[in-house]
């Protein structure tokens, strides 16, 4: 009998599983860990060691394609097929309202530096990167928030 209720209740918590939440949630630890590992000033960074400045990349490369992913699943949500370039995710989200102009504007912009972090023929000097790991924080507040508000929004309509 126990393992029948076990079942049941795994079953309902499957059900209950929402794939964006579960995102939404590792974005905000990559958020977390990006807090952690920015110094508080803009030279330090600069000045930092190269693991500093490794982990900075990696937790703005992890930021950007969850953020992706969570666009992606909002997509197929709505019963489309998700772009194949990063950028249309973002703008899709802005044609149904779900973010507003000014995160999408960051967003194009951060997709940018994410191209050039992860293409290692393209120099990215610390201190751009520095501010643009700053307006991340910042934008990527404003990013989740939105989202959270598009999935209210939807659950009661």
């Amino acid at each position: 009998m126990q393992k029948r209720k076990a079942k049941t209740s795994k079953k309902s918590a499957s059900r209950r599983f929402n794939p964006v939440k579960a995102k939404l949630e590792s974005i905000n630890e990559c958020f977390e860990q990006l807090r952690y590992g920015l110094p508080a000033k803009q030279e330090e960074y600069v000045e930092g060691d190269r693991i500093t400045h490794s982990y900075v990349k990696s937790c703005f490369l992890m930021i950007i394609q969850r953020a992706v992913d969570i666009n992606n699943a909002i997509i197929e949500f709505s019963g489309q097929t998700p772009p194949l370039q990063k950028h249309h995710s973002f703008r899709a989200l802005h044609q149904n309202s779900t973010i507003d102009r000014e995160t999408l504007d960051f967003f194009l912009k951060a997709l940018d530096y994410y191209e050039r972090i992860a293409n290692p023929y393209e120099e990215l000097p610390p201190s751009e990167l520095y501010d643009a790991s700053r307006e991340l924080l910042e934008y990527g507040e404003a990013y989740t928030h939105q989202i959270e508000r598009f999935f209210l929004n939807t659950s009661r309509a």
